[in-house]
């Protein structure tokens, strides 16, 4: 079972403005080597961060969950490994420790009230899961369908 992540208005509208003033800035910039080497450097940086963990689709199969990305190779979470998976919903309130806020998605250790610690890979609040794994660490995935996806997880985390 495969599933795309969904990306809300406001990541986009983000992504989009980010990248217009980058633009902007490289040609405010014109003329100035030094500067304009500087601000390449860190929206480089920062673009490719994005582009690294902007997630792109979820995947489930017999053997683990994979979350697959942009740039980077795909994350794989083995069913074994998981203690927990369900439905939920990040708040908006929740703190960036260190992560995205809508540039190329939600990506990046978040804090939560209601969750708690997390790192999370979705482009959209509504269509969220929330992977427990027995480690402690969790992870927040977005993606269309997300009741359907806990469904099809929990019955395969029963078998193991």
């Amino acid at each position: 079972m495969k599933q795309k992540v969904k990306f809300n208005k406001y990541s986009l509208v983000v992504t989009a403005v980010v990248m217009i003033l980058c633009v902007a800035g490289i040609f405010s910039l014109w003329g100035n080597d030094v500067k304009l080497t500087l601000f390449c450097i860190i929206m480089g940086t920062v673009t490719i961060a994005g582009l690294y963990y902007c997630p792109k689709s979820i995947e489930a199969n017999e053997s683990g969950i994979t979350l697959h990305r942009l740039l980077s190779s795909p994350k794989v979470f083995m069913y074994d490994s998981i203690k927990a998976v369900e439905t939920c919903y990040p708040s908006a309130g929740g703190l960036r420790l260190c992560a995205s806020g809508g540039y190329f998605g939600y990506w990046g250790y978040f804090s939560d009230i209601m969750i708690g610690s997390y790192f999370g890979y979705y482009g959209s609040r509504d269509n969220c899961i929330l992977v427990k794994m027995k480690s402690g660490k969790q992870y927040v995935l977005g993606c269309n369908n997300a009741i359907v996806m806990v469904d099809y997880i929990k019955s395969r985390i029963d078998k193991v």
